[in-house]
């Protein structure tokens, strides 16, 4: 039967709204798209700075390493910086001060206090022994910060307020964002696929904050950071599923970022274990993306160090057990 409000239309009204119809899809059509052309240019580093506690791990150098990261090559002319396991208090707030010339913007580090942060959401605790270890260093304004802790987690990643930190940056008067984590470790207190399941759920909680935020599709959002998940893994495919993320153009330099063969750290505190590679800067799928993407996993080299323990010596020629990665526009 006939939909009597369609026959009660006028030949005039709907010659009016034919009109207004075609001036709308021309318009769509002439609109400005969210394109690589439309947005600005980024240089981002995501680093793995490995300042576990002192009082836990006294014998790995972190305040001679948290000293020199900041004058490292590959730390010099980024836009944003997102660190992780910035966990020693006295190491990471040290580091973060001799960066402050570069990146003079910066978030506290995710779990240590609320204090700083606009917002606080998840399962932050006061009373959980460590922080969550990330902060997100910037060039340009931080117009707002908030973090997230997970919910889910196993081993000793249970002990942490492991999470997420959320920034909105003013990039030359247009709004970028940029969540800086460090996701579930693969831990040997979780059992089988245990911290698989709990990677897969820190994800989906990324993608549920950033879908709340309603983010204009022309504006870049960027996720970085230690993702603990092997980009030639079968968990690579759903973890850009799970998190909502797009994989970048092109992943060049060292074919590692976590490499237990040819890193000086890693070889020596998991000399077992495979070279995998962990690390990443990527975009949110449906939003702007800069045209060939792309992350590279520089192998960094420092000039020898030594520590002692037991009467030992050891030295070592690398600054973290993760190489950083640099992401940018190619």
């Amino acid at each position: 039967m006939p939909n009597p409000a369609i026959r009660r239309i006028s030949g005039a009204t709907l010659a009016a709204a034919l009109a207004a119809a075609l001036a709308a899809a021309t318009l769509a059509v002439g609109a400005p798209q969210a394109s690589a052309a439309s947005t600005p240019p980024l240089r981002v580093l995501t680093y793995n700075t490995f300042l576990f506690s002192k009082t836990l791990y006294p014998n790995w150098g972190q305040d001679h390493r948290a000293a020199e990261i900041p004058k490292a090559p590959f730390f010099q002319g980024n836009d944003v910086v997102v660190l992780q396991e910035a966990f020693d208090n006295s190491a990471s707030d040290a580091l973060l001060r001799d960066a402050a010339a570069q990146y003079p913007y910066r978030t506290p580090v995710v779990g240590r206090s609320k204090s700083g942060w606009d917002a606080t959401s998840g399962a932050y605790s006061a009373v959980t022994p460590e922080d969550g270890g990330v902060t997100v260093l910037s060039k340009w304004p931080i117009v707002r910060k908030e973090q997230h802790i997970y919910k889910d987690a196993c081993g000793s990643d249970s002990w942490s307020n492991k999470g997420f930190a959320y920034t909105e940056l003013d990039v030359r008067g247009v709004r970028v964002h940029v969540v800086g984590t460090h996701t579930q470790s693969t831990d040997s207190g979780c059992k089988a696929g245990e911290a698989a399941a709990k990677r897969r759920l820190q994800f989906r909680q990324i993608d549920a904050f950033l879908d709340a935020k309603n983010i204009p599709a022309s504006e870049q959002v960027v996720v970085a950071g230690d993702f603990n998940v092997d980009a030639h893994s079968a968990e690579y495919t759903s973890m850009l599923d799970d998190a909502g993320l797009t994989a970048a153009t092109a992943r060049t330099g060292h074919p590692y970022s976590f490499d237990t063969r040819e890193n000086s750290i890693a070889a020596d505190r998991y000399p077992d274990d495979p070279r995998e590679d962990l690390d990443y800067v990527l975009h949110r799928a449906g939003h702007a993306k800069p045209d060939g993407w792309t992350n590279e996993v520089v192998k960094e080299e420092s000039a020898p160090w030594t520590v002692s323990s037991w009467g030992t010596s050891y030295t070592y020629t690398d600054l973290s057990d993760h190489y950083p990665l640099v992401a940018s526009a190619r």
